[in-house]
């Protein structure tokens, strides 16, 4: 889908003003070693504006990462088009720097030498180099830290190198990978306002800002635009502008509305309204478990109960120190198997799952196993299964027809999901020595 501009700019505006850069009907498709192929991406339409800070998130693979290396010309896209001031440009886009989630520095350099490194294709001369360097790190908050070593620092210190080589770098779009998610609440918010504040007094050269994240309230804290994403494969479901004066409010009521707007949007895309079917009398749609690890789940409905059996996602996550998504994420595993039910933002056990909770190891799994069971994708391979003499089947085998089944999505990430919760259900199994996934006989 193609996502519009800001509606608060004119006509005159949008035409006068071209985009800084822009990814026009990109799809990726990554082949795997076998010969298959995923869908990762599928018409990504949008455009960077100048002086906006531009949101990714959605859920874990619905490709933001992708599409900002893309963006940044260190992907190739299979089909569409990535433009820098309106034009192609062969291999690394000239106007991008990038920040990424690890810190990415080099342990045996200082900290002045790691800025360095994104100096080196520059043609500066040295001395003007050791100006830029010493120039970013006064802005970002490094003076005297000039000859430590990463060893040495602390995560926010870390990332505040990757920034300070970024903006040393002296391109008009900063790319942020995640770039808080390593790092400690108060650290978090610290670099965040410094970073709108350096973009937006312009004190470097940088007009405009790219962000991937998962967390609602950083996306509505630094974004002009957020846009949201969904998988399998990735694309852009929705756009929400953002029109919120710097520096933000964040116990203000429009912030907080706000924030509310951005996760319900965020949790129609996760776990919809209207829960997929579930029942064995229903021609389901084949449908894959998240990969979510089955105690997660476990874990999450005992909370609710804890909780008088419902609560608000995102105050559970913020309970949790998780982040909302994989909450999410739970819970539309728990809601496949009709253990909870999800009205907007509320998570609630259902009355299998207060059972469950209530339940010993022993019924639990009794439980887990009927529930699987109903699942199409579980029906198939078990007929698969049931189908050979030895009640087995190579792994590699499954993963084709997984891939058969269910094209855009990772084969191996589903079918490893399901031998996990097949264990646990007491439903199948999987022998590593033979690499077969076997019936488990009841």
């Amino acid at each position: 889908m193609h996502i519009q501009n800001d509606d608060s700019k004119s006509k005159d505006e949008t035409t006068s003003v071209a985009p800084l850069a822009e990814l026009h009907d990109i799809s990726k498709v990554f082949t795997l070693e076998t010969g298959r192929t995923i869908t990762v991406l599928e018409h990504i339409n949008f455009q960077v504006e100048p002086r906006e800070v531009l949101v990714l998130t959605g859920p874990s693979g619905s490709g933001k990462s992708t599409c900002l290396r893309i963006l940044a010309g260190l992907l190739v896209p299979t089909q569409g088009h990535v433009l820098a001031k309106g034009n192609p440009f062969p291999g690394a886009n000239p106007l991008i720097s990038l920040v990424f989630q690890n810190f990415s520095l080099l342990p045996w350099l200082t900290v002045a030498d790691n800025i360095a490194l994104g100096l080196e294709a520059t043609r500066l001369s040295p001395k003007a180099k050791e100006a830029r360097i010493q120039r970013v790190i006064d802005l970002v908050g490094l003076e005297g830290f000039e000859e430590a070593y990463p060893k040495e620092l602390s995560g926010g210190m870390k990332q505040r190198v990757g920034v300070a080589r970024a903006i040393a770098m002296d391109r008009p779009i900063l790319c942020l990978d995640e770039p808080f998610s390593a790092l400690d609440v108060l650290t978090a918010e610290t670099l965040r306002r410094e970073i709108i504040h350096l973009w937006s007094t312009k004190q470097t050269s940088i007009e405009s800002i790219v962000l991937i994240t998962h967390n609602v309230e950083e996306a509505v804290s630094m974004g002009s635009r957020i846009l949201i994403m969904g998988a399998n494969p990735g694309q852009i479901r929705s756009m929400v502008p953002n029109k919120l004066p710097y520096p933000r409010d964040e116990k203000s009521p429009a912030f907080k509305a706000l924030v509310h707007h951005v996760r319900d949007t965020l949790t129609q895309e996760i776990i919809p309204d209207s829960a997929p079917p579930t029942s064995l009398d229903v021609d389901e749609t084949i449908i894959a478990l998240p990969p979510v690890h089955v105690t997660e789940v476990i874990g999450l409905l005992e909370r609710l109960a804890q909780e008088e059996g419902r609560i608000d996602a995102f105050v559970l996550a913020k309970r949790l120190k998780r982040e909302s998504v994989h909450v999410l994420i739970m819970a539309y595993a728990a809601e496949l198997l009709q253990l909870v039910e999800t009205p907007q933002n509320t998570i609630s056990l259902t009355e299998a799952g207060w059972n469950f909770v209530q339940a010993d190891v022993n019924e639990r799994k009794k439980t887990i196993h009927t529930r699987l069971k109903q699942l199409k994708i579980m029906q198939l391979i078990l007929q698969k299964l049931d189908a050979t003499q030895e009640g087995s089947l190579p792994k590699e085998q499954l993963l084709f027809l997984v891939h058969t089944w269910l094209p855009d999505e990772p084969p191996t990430e589903v079918l490893d999901t399901l031998i996990l919760w097949g264990r646990y259900g007491e439903l199948i199994g999987y022998n590593d020595d033979t690499k077969e996934v076997y019936a488990d006989q009841e």
